[in-house]
């Protein structure tokens, strides 16, 4: 897929992919290969979808350097070229970074999604620095991932240095100022392929973002697609109006999870398993859901006729 031309290829839907474990704790890559299939086969292709590997979603910060190239590897060979496939290269060892960036590339991954690094507060100096250091040392196409969470919000003079860099092409976007996060898409959207990262779905799609991310389609890939499509027919009405039958819903949910357990996997991973997918735990210390929270979500997806996949991938055995 030519870096050049990715407002045309990367858009739609950014999947959050979980990585999936056994019950031991180990890398089941056969259960990601499959998952990743499901989510192609039900509309996750390019232009209408991405898929982002080895993220936050993905648990990450839980991976070795090993095991999140390994996720690299399977999910490009299951893929197929069908999908973009997009990878976290963040750490807190910039040699780390720079070594599954390389993989990365060596693989046929599409993208990296480099943030400052963590931890330690970093400046917009040492920002600018790891990405350069990074394109000085690969050609994978990078995508800004504006973690202002972990305390550095980055000004429009340093995002403007970051674009200059020749590989930085896409932005995945979010801001704690509703003024900068508007302005921010006014200027880069038209310059970067952006990624909505603030559920602002409507209002970023206006201002020219090709995509928003979302954990959703890594168990009812159908559903955020709709909501794609009629973004682009500019239904803004009937946007508002899906999010509010499962999306808003869903949200609350998860809330409730969070105040449990930590980490991204525990909510992703319920709703796989829930639908027939393969997903596992999540790695401690974060846990499963306890039952009732399970009850309610099931009661959720069935309420919101969520399509089970166990019938399916039954029937495609």
């Amino acid at each position: 897929m030519d870096p050049d031309r990715i407002h045309d290829w990367l858009r739609g839907p950014m999947v959050a992919v979980a990585t999936p474990f056994t019950e031991d704790f180990e890398l089941d890559l056969d259960a990601l290969r499959t998952n990743i299939r499901f989510m192609i086969d039900r509309g996750v292709k390019t232009g209408q979808g991405s898929l982002l590997v080895g993220g936050a979603g993905g648990e990450h910060p839980v991976l070795n350097i090993e095991e999140r190239m390994a996720v690299m590897t399977a999910s490009v060979e299951a893929a197929n070229g069908e999908a973009p496939v997009l990878t976290s290269i963040q750490h807190t060892d910039h040699r780390a970074t720079v070594e599954m960036a390389c993989h990365a590339e060596a693989v046929g991954v599409q993208g990296g999604q480099l943030g400052p690094t963590y931890y330690y507060d970093s400046t917009e100096s040492d920002a600018r620095r790891l990405f350069e250091r990074v394109a000085g040392q690969t050609s994978l196409t990078l995508m800004i991932y504006h973690t202002w969470w972990d305390g550095l919000v980055m000004s429009p003079e340093l995002l403007r240095d970051l674009v200059s860099i020749p590989t930085v092409k896409a932005l995945k976007w979010s801001h704690p100022d509703d003024t900068a996060y508007r302005e921010g898409l006014q200027e880069f959207a038209g310059q970067l392929a952006t990624i909505d990262n603030s559920n602002n779905h409507i209002l970023s799609h206006m201002y020219g973002a090709t995509g928003f991310i979302t954990h959703l389609s890594g168990f009812w890939p159908e559903y955020p697609l709709d909501i794609w499509n009629r973004l682009e027919a500019k239904d803004y009405d009937g946007v508002r109006d899906r999010l509010a039958e499962f999306k808003w819903r869903w949200v609350t949910w998860r809330s409730k999870v969070a105040a449990v357990t930590g980490g991204e996997g525990p909510f992703i991973k319920a709703a796989m398993e829930a639908v027939g997918l393969s997903a596992g735990p999540p790695r401690p210390p974060s846990i499963r859901p306890p039952e009732e929270l399970l009850v309610e979500l099931r009661a959720l997806l069935v309420e919101c006729k969520v399509p089970m996949a166990k019938a399916e991938l039954a029937s495609a055995d």
